[in-house]
């Protein structure tokens, strides 16, 4: 991995990473949450095998970037266009996964002039409009907390970075992994797998809770826009035993998009889907 950082116009540092190809084509690969850039080096493998320059982005207040107050999802093309002259990317693909998701959708929506494809897979869905029914048990909870007890959620973000640490072998790790599916349980187990998944847990929390409190806030907030007016193709992918963001999110949108292609997985999960199918979702948005 190769960390980079960006003085934007504002004055605020952006953190970015590259992966993959560094000669190939440009993919801006958009982490989940609570996540960071460290994220991308999931895609290093693939991007080599198809030339694919991975560029994995820390949103602001996340890892390397600098918070940004009173941040808007609408607030990112302007930044990604900073970003994407720095780097020399003129056209490019975009991949979100779960939290990344809301961050494809706005890129297609204000820049389609400039997509190769955008791609999203377990996204995370606009709760104000959609609702909170289909969410995973523990996000519900850190929702209300959210709202009541701020301080109390910014002490279990810190207990999570502690636990991040550890070994999944091992308590606390491991029965909180006894949380997901087995399919979830099965690649999260898998050394490299966890350890980037856990190092994105800890860089997120870098600049401490505040921040990744605040980056949660976009997907509580109104996004400023209708998921209907995205009129460029969006793929999406989902696994039904995702018990992190659930696929009926996925199944609503696509019925309210114009262009879109969804593929679910009976058996995947929110971690199982993007690990072990990338080389198939990579290879449906380069067209191969």
């Amino acid at each position: 991995m190769a960390d980079h950082t960006l003085k934007l116009s504002s004055g605020l540092t952006l953190g970015y990473a590259e992966h993959g190809d560094p000669q190939g084509v440009p993919c801006l690969y958009y982490h989940g949450w609570p996540s960071a850039r460290v994220q991308g080096e999931l895609m290093d493998e693939m991007g080599k095998k198809y030339g694919l320059r991975i560029i994995s982005p820390d949103r602001p207040g996340i890892g390397l970037s600098d918070f940004q107050p009173h941040r808007q999802l609408q607030d990112w093309p302007d930044t990604l266009r900073e970003l994407t002259a720095h780097v020399g990317a003129d056209k490019f693909h975009v991949f979100g996964w779960s939290g990344g998701g809301p961050y494809v959708l706005i890129t297609a929506l204000k820049m389609p002039e400039r997509l190769l494809s955008a791609t999203i897979v377990c996204g995370a869905p606009p709760l104000t409009f959609l609702g909170y029914q289909h969410m995973f048990w523990l996000y519900r909870l850190m929702i209300r907390l959210r709202h009541a007890f701020p301080t109390v959620l910014g002490l279990i973000l810190k207990m999570g970075e502690v636990i991040s640490r550890g070994d999944p072998q091992k308590p606390p790790l491991k029965w909180l992994l006894k949380m997901v599916g087995k399919a979830d349980r099965k690649v999260l187990t898998e050394p490299h797998t966890s350890a980037v998944i856990r190092h994105g847990m800890v860089e997120a929390l870098r600049r401490g809770p505040k921040s990744v409190i605040a980056d949660a806030d976009i997907y509580l907030s109104e996004w400023g826009f209708e998921v209907s007016s995205v009129d460029y193709p969006i793929h999406f992918w989902h696994g039904k035993q995702d018990r992190n963001i659930s696929w009926r999110y996925t199944e609503q949108l696509t019925q309210l998009m114009p262009q879109t292609t969804v593929q679910f997985y009976d058996d995947e999960g929110h971690y199982s889907l993007p690990i072990t199918h990338l080389e198939t979702i990579l290879r449906q948005a380069l067209g191969r």
